[in-house]
Order: C-alpha cells, then sequence, then structure tokens
C-alpha cells in the first residue's frame, strides 16, 4: 500500500521535484504537500499543481522554527484526520568548504543546520502528525503507508567510505559532517521511538550521484533514473530498514 499523505522539503527542483513527479504516479496518494522556500518561483511546481489536484504548495523555509511550525498547520489543514503518512527530509544544500579552505565557522554551521538540524526538527515538529496518521491502527507494524520519515541522505554519511578526504575540488568537508549528523539522529529517534512504543519508521536513502545543481553535470545519473529507484524502495520499507542507511535500491550501506 501506498501512504495517503505526504509532505516533502525542498521540492522545487532536482531530486525534491523528481521525487514530486514520482509520487504523483502511485495511485495511492491523495495528498502531497510540496514544501519549498520560493515557491512564487517554482514554476514547474506551478505547473504540476494546476494539473493535478492532489499536488499542494507551501512555502518553508526549513531552517526557521517559525516557518517550519506554520508548515505543520497548513498540512495539519489538508491532511485533516488522515495525519501525516510519510515525511520526506529533502531540503539541503552544499557550502563549499575543505581542509585547504580559510576557516570560516559560519559555512560550516550553514551546511549543518541546514542539512542536519533542520531535518531533526522537522521531524520533531511533525511527529504528532506522523503519530495521528499511526494510530489508526494498533499493534508496532513500521511501514510508509503507515508513519514514516525519509532522510534524503548520502554515501557521505559512511565513515567506512569516506576515503577521500574533502572530495573533488577539496569541497565536502561541511556536507559530510552534515550528513553523518544525519544519520546519527536517525539511529537516536529509531531507538527513542521503540523506547516510547512510537510505531514511526525512520531510515536514510542515498539517492546516488545525481545530475543536479547540487551533484553537477558530471554525476553518474540522472534525477529520473535516482527518484525512480527511491520512489519504488519507499514502497518496501519495513522495520528492517528502522534506522539504517541505504542506497536507492535498499542495499545496505556502511556506517
Amino acid at each position: 500500500m501506498a501512504p495517503k499523505t505526504i509532505f516533502i522539503t525542498g521540492a522545487n527542483r532536482g531530486i525534491g521535484l523528481g521525487l514530486v513527479k514520482e509520487l504523483l504516479k502511485v495511485p495511492g496518494v491523495e495528498t502531497l504537500v510540496a514544501g519549498a522556500r520560493n515557491i512564487d518561483g517554482a514554476k514547474e511546481l506551478q505547473t504540476l499543481a494546476k494539473s493535478d489536484s492532489r499536488l499542494h504548495l507551501l512555502a518553508v523555509d526549513v531552517s526557521n522554527d517559525e516557518s517550519l511550525v506554520n508548515s505543520v498547520t497548513s498540512v495539519a489543514g489538508l491532511v485533516g484526520d488522515r495525519g501525516l503518512n510519510l515525511l520526506i527530509n529533502n531540503a539541503g544544500i552544499i557550502e563549499p568548504y575543505g581542509t585547504t579552505s580559510s576557516p570560516n565557522r559560519a559555512s560550516v554551521l550553514k551546511c549543518i543546520d541546514v542539512n542536519a538540524v533542520s531535518s531533526l526538527l522537522a521531524s520533531q515538529y511533525f511527529l504528532p502528525l506522523l503519530q495521528k496518521a499511526a494510530g489508526s491502527e494498533s499493534g508496532d507494524r513500521l511501514s510508509p503507508d503507515r508513519a514514516a520519515i525519509v532522510n534524503i541522505a548520502s554515501d557521505c554519511a559512511s565513515q567506512a567510505l569516506n576515503l577521500r578526504g574533502s572530495g573533488p575540488g577539496m569541497s565536502l568537508l561541511a556536507y559530510k559532517m552534515s550528513k553523518v549528523a544525519m544519520v546519527s539522529f536517525s539511529r537516536s529517534l529509531a531507538a527513542d521511538f521503540k523506547t516510547h512504543n512510537i510505531p514511526v519508521l525512520i531510515t536514510n536513502i542515498h539517492p546516488g550521484w545525481v545530475q543536479t545543481d547540487m551533484g553537477g553535470s558530471n554525476a553518474e545519473i540522472s534525477v529520473d533514473e535516482s527518484v525512480t529507484k527511491i520512489v519504488a524502495s519507499i514502497g518496501k520499507l519495513t522495520a528492517n530498514h528502522h534506522g539504517g542507511l541505504f542506497n536507492r535500491e535498499l542495499e545496505t550501506m556502511p556506517f
């Protein structure tokens, strides 16, 4: 079964926009809320919304708490008693930074704030709506058609795979730190959800090196190649994926 209600951040371009398009192909999806900082400039999203009444657009700045709180209120009004089945934390940035860069605390903190802290806070703010959806059935079943948080993560989160230092152009040090933090909070939330009997699944999916503004034109795969696999994998998520790190085909990645 598919999640009926979905909220995705960073949905105006790249992987986020691709996920919106792919999720709209899923018949079971009833309400899809696409969030982005600049909705007025998201022309392709606006066109999609005009042609599919299931799609709703929402201005949200994930790095701003007031904006996140307001987004919860807006999403709650759209999903009603159904609650929120699926939160996709996709919004993210790269702040070019490496070992040989001039020390710049603000750049490092900005990357960590948007990619990790904001995803954590979004997960916390939306947890009541996720729990409302989960409450539609009893028991401890974990599934995205019940209630789930999917973080769009990265192989940069893997310490075992961290063999290239700051990466191409000495630019990924802050980004790598942010994605490690994302997986770390996911592991903690997964454990806490179990302790407190909260039947909300949380997991991390690496989309691959994708041809986007962030990934660059030399990346290995297209947005369509990535999101087709991601959406298919979301539909296969179970308790076995709780708190883990996986590639877009749900193969386990080392931490």
